[in-house]
């Protein structure tokens, strides 16, 4: 079950109900409970419920359900803490009308801004000017160490200045990774303490040319996400987000799935940020492009990668839908003919009648095209692995014969174990996902030795890339004695 994030009382109301001067709620706001859990699902439990101008109590039973427009929002103000709150994309979750007690009514939202600061008038659409993440949790991926610790005989000393914002040029914006340090102590004076706290982080800000709306913070969100899924090779969830309107920041919470919190360990990731840091802004920048590019050739394999529980089967098409995709839309725009494609060509040359050669054509639209296996084969063969053609050649035959069991038959084409099926499946499902990983890898611009290495040793990592692909026949079986090498 989903932690809890908040639960705080506070009072609320319409967010176009205006505040009178002096005032921190409108006369008609209704004391209620906000609660946040850990995956971004936000809901709202009124103690009474909004009074309208001809519905009163009723509109809670009886349009449950109801969706209100992204623009219609709740605001409030929590007890505890004092931040404001904005709610939006609010659904109606009923409620209770009573006649001896307290009629109530309940909304969650998809969306949600916390802040110390007030928020823009409904009136005004929201726009932001820059999204910062905190990249707690990555100090492995990011290889901090700048606080310097020597230990004398009497005495130990700690260090630190922090380094400079690296800032990267984007197409559409501006990315930079400030350094930060929290100390329990400031200012200019010689502090005495039983014991001392420091800890370096950095906060990742991006800063588009223009203000984007809520819905592309999201997806600005989103995308650093899928980046850091691509560098570290795990699904550890970063925090959430902070967005800007100039000065003021609003902490974003939107629904989604299950948020994974355990670190990555720099032995885990496929690529770390010093190897990077140098042309992190031309990665960052080949992600959105491509992304855009390939559509679902990016996306579909991210997709396995949320953390979702997939059928064996789901995983397995899943992957080669997304290699197959990437595969057409890398070779849509290649001019050359095929002999096949000369050939249909001169056979529809030669039909007189019209209708005859449009029927015709409509037959043989998809003759020439590339069999799965060959795409496979081609958009595999990309990786610089050195994989001997042969067992390439198998591999992809074997995966697009199941793929073609999974989609005509319904699974086994044949007699035999479903469990063995199963275990056939499992196997070629990790040697592609290992596959596909470096090739986005590949795409974005990361060096080609750092995806070898994960792949066929050399990388901290690399035992369970390698065993993959050992178990699928892409490499031969190492000699008795020998072992799969890691690193």
């Amino acid at each position: 079950m989903s932690q809890k994030i908040l639960e705080e009382r506070g009072v609320f109301w319409w967010h176009d109900v205006p505040v009178p001067p002096n005032h921190f709620a409108p006369e008609n706001s209704v004391v209620g409970t906000l609660t946040i859990q850990e995956n971004g699902a936000v809901s709202l439990d009124l103690d009474g419920y909004f009074p309208t101008t001809a519905d009163g109590p009723w509109a809670a039973i009886l349009v449950n359900g109801e969706q209100f427009p992204m623009e219609k929002g709740i605001q409030g103000k929590l007890k505890a803490s004092g931040r404001n709150v904005l709610l939006l994309g609010l659904r109606r979750d009923g409620g209770k009308l009573s006649s001896n007690g307290i009629s109530h009514e309940a909304f969650s939202a998809s969306h949600c801004l916390l802040t110390d600061r007030s928020f823009p008038p409904a009136n005004r659409a929201l726009k932001f000017s820059a999204i910062d993440v905190d990249l707690s949790g990555l100090e492995e991926w990011l290889q901090l160490g700048n606080i310097e610790v020597k230990r004398y005989r009497q005495r130990v000393s700690a260090k630190h200045r922090l380094p400079k914002p690296e800032v990267y040029k984007l197409d559409d914006g501006t990315l930079t990774m400030r350094y930060e340090i929290t100390a329990p102590v400031g200012g200019n004076f010689v502090h005495r303490l039983e014991k001392l706290d420091l800890t370096e982080s950095v906060n990742l800000q991006f800063k588009p040319l223009g203000a984007r709306t809520l819905l592309e913070m999201r997806d600005e969100y989103a995308r650093f996400q899928e980046l850091f899924i691509l560098l570290t090779g795990t699904t550890f969830s970063l925090e959430w987000p902070r967005l800007r309107i100039g000065k003021a920041r609003y902490i974003y919470y939107y629904e989604g799935l299950d948020r994974s919190t355990k670190p990555p360990a720099w032995t885990d990731c496929w690529v770390t940020y010093p190897q990077v840091k140098s042309h992190f802004g031309s990665i960052v920048n080949a992600l959105r492009r491509k992304r855009e590019q390939f559509g679902p050739g990016f996306y579909l394999y991210m997709g396995i990668r949320r953390g979702m529980k997939m059928y064996v089967e789901h995983r397995f098409v899943n992957l080669i839908w997304g290699l197959e995709s990437l595969h057409r839309r890398k070779s849509k725009d290649k001019k050359n003919e095929s002999k096949l494609d000369a050939k249909i060509r001169r056979i529809l040359d030669q039909v007189s009648a019209t209708r005859d050669k449009e029927w015709l054509a409509g037959k043989l639209r998809h003759a020439g095209e590339p069999s799965l296996q060959e795409r496979l084969v081609e958009v595999l063969s990309m990786l610089p692995l050195g994989l001997e053609p042969k067992r390439l050649q198998a591999f992809c035959k074997s995966c697009a014969d199941r793929r073609n069991d999974i989609s005509h038959f319904g699974g086994q084409r044949e007699g035999g174990q479903y469990r063995d099926f199963m275990i056939d499946l499992v196997r070629k499902s990790e040697a592609l996902a290992c596959l596909y990983h470096a090739l986005l890898l590949h795409e974005i611009g990361v060096a080609d030795e750092f995806t070898k290495a994960n792949l066929l040793g050399g990388a901290p990592n690399a035992y369970s890339s390698k065993y993959a692909l050992l178990e699928a026949g892409l490499l031969p079986m190492p000699t008795q004695g020998a072992g799969v090498q890691g690193g």
